[in-house]
């Protein structure tokens, strides 16, 4: 379900040196990392070579259109860019995932406040005027709730959940549909995991992905650290993966409502960041309908804000 992307093809990784050349960079040591799931990416010692499958696709606008326009203390240097790349600054250090094992839970604790603040920090960045792909429309509540009832209508042909399960998330989510009118919405990552932070050697903490920004209510990111207490595995790279254990999240949750109570303060919370989760793990079953894990976790966002 990953999509991780597998070995590196020769014309890419020519590609990347080419790239690193034209803007003076050296090349020395290019290698590709495992960590891409979509896009090819090449690391050296100093650079990395970002470079998109789908050049004029939405990611790649909203991941030009960051590093471009905003300089932010979390995010790598911009040092490069092109039609269908970007070449950034390479943060020495480790992945979050990869650190989070090795901690006390008291960095642990430490470290997702360090989170709330960059969130809190990107949630501050004004919304882009004129670009479509950011457009702050008051329907943003509407179009979720289309998406869900599209899923579902999905499922019920490929039969990619239980069907009394697949009843229950619906009934919740047109009881519920009031809670999603929302009249102010923020520059959110909803794709905030682990795999796309990285510890810097001083022990600072970078976010590296913007593929996935959006116009949303400021608590639609929760719902990716929602997901990640249960199942963290889902978002390790490949060689962290077999070792991303879920008793090492037990507080992940707890430690965001703390540090990040502005995320929570929606009325019915828990509801809505179920709702939330509910849509992503829809649109999962959609494209794998044999999938466990999104089913498991379905009846875990029905059970917790139902109960």
């Amino acid at each position: 379900m990953k999509g991780k992307r597998e070995g590196m093809r020769a014309e890419e990784s020519m590609g990347a040196e080419e790239i690193l050349r034209k803007h003076g960079l050296s090349a020395d040591g290019l290698q590709q990392s495992k960590s891409g799931f979509t896009n090819a990416l090449f690391l050296t010692e100093d650079a990395v070579v970002k470079i998109f499958t789908e050049p004029g696709g939405a990611g790649f606008q909203k991941e030009s259109w960051f590093y471009g326009n905003i300089a932010p203390s979390y995010a790598p240097k911009l040092l490069g860019a092109g039609e269908d790349y970007l070449v950034l600054e390479r943060i020495k250090g480790e992945g979050l995932f990869r650190a989070w094992r090795h901690m006390t839970d008291a960095k642990r604790e430490d470290t997702v406040r360090c989170i709330a603040e960059i969130n809190r920090e990107l949630n501050r960045t004004a919304l882009p005027e004129g670009m479509p792909l950011f457009d702050p429309c008051r329907n943003w509540g509407k179009k979720l709730l289309g998406r869900m009832e599209t899923a579902l209508g999905k499922l019920r042909l490929n039969q990619g959940v239980p069907e009394e399960l697949g009843r229950r998330a619906a009934e919740f989510i047109r009881a519920n549909a009031g809670l999603l009118q929302e009249e102010a919405l923020f520059l959110v990552n909803p794709d905030l995991h682990f795999d796309n932070l990285i510890v810097a050697e001083d022990g600072k903490l970078f976010m590296i992905d913007f593929e996935m920004l959006e116009a949303a209510p400021a608590d639609y990111a929760v719902h990716v650290w929602n997901r990640m207490e249960i199942h963290p595995f889902n978002y390790a790279n490949e060689e962290d993966d077999p070792l991303t254990l879920p008793e090492d999240y037990r507080f992940l949750m707890t430690w965001v409502r703390k540090y990040a109570p502005e995320l929570f303060a929606y009325p019915k919370s828990d509801v809505r960041i179920a709702m939330y989760s509910l849509v992503y793990e829809l649109e999962l079953l959609c494209d794998f309908p044999k999938a466990v894990n999104p089913v498991e976790r379905i009846g875990k966002y029905l059970e917790g804000a139902c109960g």
